[in-house]
């Protein structure tokens, strides 16, 4: 077999290491220049000119690649997050003042395992630089990281040549060593190029690394024993290695200059190259039959066919995976006769129809609130680049009575109806993300001890907390993505009891009747110069007793921009939210008080009974109580949801709560579609919002079941919606809410409470199901919002994964012979060549009479307009109407 490998010249003689993009678009390579070159790697822009980025100083030793983001560091000691759709840079996640020998991302992105010349490990949060968890058990440098496909696990070695495994989900709330295996691997500098790399299989069944004899030790990691070794092809000490999409393949490189491709099934190298230099870094193209190599002349070699098809199985395609072919049919410049390349694959998938193709995403480790884990001690040369006025955590104080109601306004609990298999516990008032101080004083319950805290907000843009102090509380701002905005804090003499928390702002209130503004004691400073806002928040005089609404901006558009307003006495704000254009306040008046970012007075109108206000983008929700009282356990509330910019009803209607629950949470999704959780741990999505009178809500997230299901004692405290995930936080214990030090924003997986399941024809139709509702939702945000043009690329692409999912669908119904079913199937398909590739499954499972009633169905659906597909994509097609229009064909 011919060796095609393509050589460009990179950077400057030395260590190189490179990474392909996890969408395959795209090469990335780092040298001892210093340099980041990124290369595109589209057939047809090969001999392109990299983009060249020189953010880092010194030598560019490792790189992390994610959906998202990727992630750089060398000797320099920074590491840099870059967005991997253009490149851009994002932020410095951490700066050390010893180099950065390795990175690894856990396999949602949201964290970032550490090593540097130092032996402990730190993982970092990525939306919050802040939150670091060290890993301490080396006993020399820590050589290299690597983040389980699960990210249960996280394994690395060190220059001794020791290998831990860690758990980092352990019982205890924080990652915990469970297995060492000692001088499992060779001893070396912490500068050498051998890098003592781990590789996981992409299953997360195995993993692997370069043993004392130049082989390749591949261990289990259902017992963490070693299970075979890859022997007599490497002469010199192993530099690296990586694990092929599929699994099946595995690529070293070594000192003796050769690229061995190993196959994991028939254990010994079935490719060879030889380089003229040594061979410092290897990645496997994601999709492709091809690798890119780095080498010690600074080189980037792109391996092209390194494995013969013909006898060999694709480095990128699982065998019997139906998923393969299903994505050859959305190639642009495919043919739909590329959607079957082998009549054998069904019959294959047929025979094995159990086997998964996607890694369900790691939550993360979270620390119980039990465990006392100090995320910000012991730093050592690592330096937080985090330019937020932080507070030494007070001593973990003791446990005392919690049901000691916060000063907030919240009326205690009460039960309003009894029956003989139910009772309605009042719902109580409250602000979203905000939480109640634990620890109260003993002399006088209504107030926290001194050094308390609480948080106030905790939503998907950040986090408002405060701290008692007594006199006067400490406010403090973070946020998840600091590159936008920096955290900040103030002297706070008011005690402000709710707050919200935007992009571009923060809103915060307090009830009436609160102290006045204390003069600080001779000679004491305040805490920063830009926290001292608190003279514009007072009136003279010896006391207050209005209800206070404050707004600072996080903005810097316009010099002295924030703003108080005092309310009518005996009029208190129970309830404040702040979107793009508008701050909200209800009030005990029965008021909703509406002002621009400016502090300008623009609407006030009349809604008695309010639980709970959030807000996104131009939309705000209202929870409120509706007349009279609920029957057999369920709560009489109602919603409200408006639009602040043109100050029109957008939906209103019930609130549908199970029995003898109430609602916990209300938010917003990233894509502004109104959220609801409620104490039976549902999340529900309020569906076709932008429907006057057609709205209703769907549950998408069950998170009794999801804990049940990953056999944890754990609740889920939601904070927002991403396109397809829930972002919360994780409780453990009989905790209800989270407490300090602050945990990470984790992502849960949403998953729709449908039957079956169990089974892949049952995950499949869920996905469809959960995939058309937000697809749904999107083409209504851009109708509404006049930004159809926008959408336009996020609808396509929705619209061919959920064919591939119906396709895979229709599959299942072949094998069953359910005709009916794929006529169904057929219907709800959204472009012409599914419909195509609908008709040659049917076809080959020798179903001559569907496949001519599938014809029937590409003619009646595509032949009338063959622009129809997008231009008039009706949104609101449901699985009853194609199952209606599929009777037409039946027969």
């Amino acid at each position: 077999m011919t060796i095609n490998v393509f050589p460009r010249d990179a950077h400057a003689e030395g260590f190189t290491t490179v990474a392909y993009k996890t969408d395959g678009t795209g090469i990335v390579t780092g040298g001892q220049d210093s340099m980041l070159r990124i290369y595109n790697a589209l057939p047809s822009q090969r001999k392109a000119e990299p983009k060249t980025i020189d953010d880092h100083s010194e030598a560019v030793l490792t790189i992390a690649t994610h959906k998202v983001n990727f992630a750089t560091a060398g000797e320099d000691g920074s590491v840099l997050i870059f967005r991997t759709s253009n490149n851009e840079f994002e932020k410095f996640l951490v700066r050390s003042t010893v180099p950065v020998r390795c990175l690894s991302f856990n396999s949602n992105g949201t964290r970032i395992a550490v090593a540097t010349d130092e032996d402990v490990i730190r993982v970092v949060l990525v939306r919050d630089i802040s939150k670091v968890v060290t890993l301490y058990g080396h006993t020399t440098l820590v050589k290299s990281v690597s983040f389980s496909p699960t990210s249960d696990h996280l394994i690395s070695t060190d220059c001794g040549g020791d290998v831990k495994i860690w758990d980092m989900n352990h019982t205890s709330g924080a990652p915990h060593c469970i297995k060492t295996l000692s001088g499992a691997v060779n001893k070396c500098a912490s500068d050498a190029d051998v890098m003592n790399t781990v590789a996981w299989s992409p299953d997360g069944a195995y993993f692997c690394f370069a043993g004392k004899d130049h082989e390749i030790c591949v261990y289990s990691s259902k017992d963490w024993t070693q299970k075979y070794a890859l022997e007599f092809g490497h002469f010199n000490d192993i530099i690296t290695m990586a694990w092929s999409p599929n699994g099946s393949y595995i690529c070293s490189v070594s000192k003796d200059r050769q690229v061995l491709i190993w196959d994991t099934t028939k254990k010994s190298t079935v490719a060879k190259y030889e380089n003229t230099v040594g061979v410092t870094g290897v990645s496997w193209h994601p999709k492709e039959n091809e690798l890119a190599l780095t080498d010690q002349n600074g080189r980037l070699l792109i391996w092209f066919e390194p494995l013969d098809l013909s006898s060999m199985q694709h480095p990128a395609q699982r065998a019997s995976n139906d998923m393969d072919d299903l994505e050859k049919l959305f190639e642009e410049d495919g043919t739909q006769a590329s959607f079957i390349k082998r009549d054998s694959i069904l019959d294959d998938a047929a025979e094995d129809d159990d086997e998964g193709d996607d890694v369900e995403d790691e939550e993360g480790e979270d620390l119980d609130d039990g465990e006392d884990v100090d995320m910000m001690s012991d730093m050592g040369d690592f330096v937080i680049d985090d330019d937020g006025a932080g507070y030494a955590e007070e001593a973990r104080r003791r446990r005392r009575d919690r049901q000691q109601q916060q000063r907030q306004g919240r009326g205690s609990t009460r039960v309003i109806q009894r029956g003989p298999q139910f009772t309605i516990i009042e719902q109580k008032r409250f602000q979203p993300g905000a939480t109640a101080f634990r620890v109260m004083d003993t002399a006088n319950p209504s107030v926290p001890v001194e050094g308390e805290r609480r948080y106030m907000a905790f939503n998907m843009f950040g986090v408002v907390y405060t701290i008692y102090q007594g006199t006067h509380s400490i406010v403090n701002v973070e946020f998840h993505d600091q590159a936008h905005n920096r955290n900040f804090h103030f002297t706070d003499y008011y005690h402000y009891t709710m707050a919200s928390v935007s992009q571009d702002g923060a809103v915060f209130a307090v009830e009436g009747g609160k102290p006045k503004k204390k003069e600080k004691p001779a000679g004491e400073e305040e805490e920063e110069k830009d926290g001292d806002d608190d003279e514009k928040n007072d009136e003279q005089g010896s006391g207050v007793t209005s209800s206070v609404l404050y707004y600072r901006p996080l903005i810097n558009w316009a010099n002295n921009a924030e703003w108080t307003v005092h309310l009518p006495e005996g009029e208190n704000v129970v309830s404040v939210a702040i979107n793009e254009g508008s701050v909200v306040a209800v009030t005990s008046a029965g008021y909703v008080r509406m002002f621009t970012i400016s502090g300008l007075q623009n609407h006030i109108f009349r809604l008695d009974n309010v639980v709970a206000t959030a807000a996104h983008g131009t939309l705000v929700l209202f929870v409120y109580k509706g007349g009279g009282s609920g029957l057999n356990g369920e709560q009489n509330l109602e919603f409200m949801l408006m639009d602040t910019g043109t100050q029109d009803i957008v939906q209103k209607g019930n609130l549908p709560l199970q029995k003898n629950s109430q609602l916990t949470w209300i938010g917003f999704s990233e894509a502004s579609q109104a959220l609801m959780y409620d104490s039976q741990h549902v999340l529900s999505i309020l569906h076709r919002q932008r429907r006057p009178g057609q709205s209703y809500w769907v549950p998408v997230f069950d998170g009794k079941a999801t804990a049940k299901s990953l056999e944890r004692q754990e609740k889920y405290w939601p904070v927002g919606m991403l396109r397809d995930r829930l972002m919360c936080l994780v409780v453990r214990g009989n905790n209800e809410s989270p407490y300090f030090p602050r945990p990470p924003v984790d992502d849960m997986e949403l998953r729709m409470p449908v039957v079956d399941l169990e089974t892949e024809a049952g995950q499949l139709e869920e996905s469809h199901m959960r995939m058309r509702l937000i697809s749904m939702h999107d083409q209504g945000e851009a109708e509404a919002t006049h930004m159809e043009q926008e959408y336009q690329e996020l609808l396509r692409e929705a619209d061919q994964e959920m064919d591939k999912t119906l396709l895979r669908l229709i599959q299942i119904g072949c094998r069953a012979d359910k005709e009916q079913r794929i006529l169904d199937l057929a219907f709800a398909l959204h472009l012409e060549r599914s419909v195509d590739a609908a008709i040659k499954i049917v076809t080959h499972f020798k179903m001559t009479g569907t496949a001519e009633k599938l014809i029937q169905i590409k003619e009646e659906k595509f032949m009338s307009s063959q622009d129809m597909v997008f231009s008039k994509r009706s949104m609101d097609l449901d699985m009853d109407e194609s199952m209606e229009s599929s009777k037409r064909v039946r027969y």
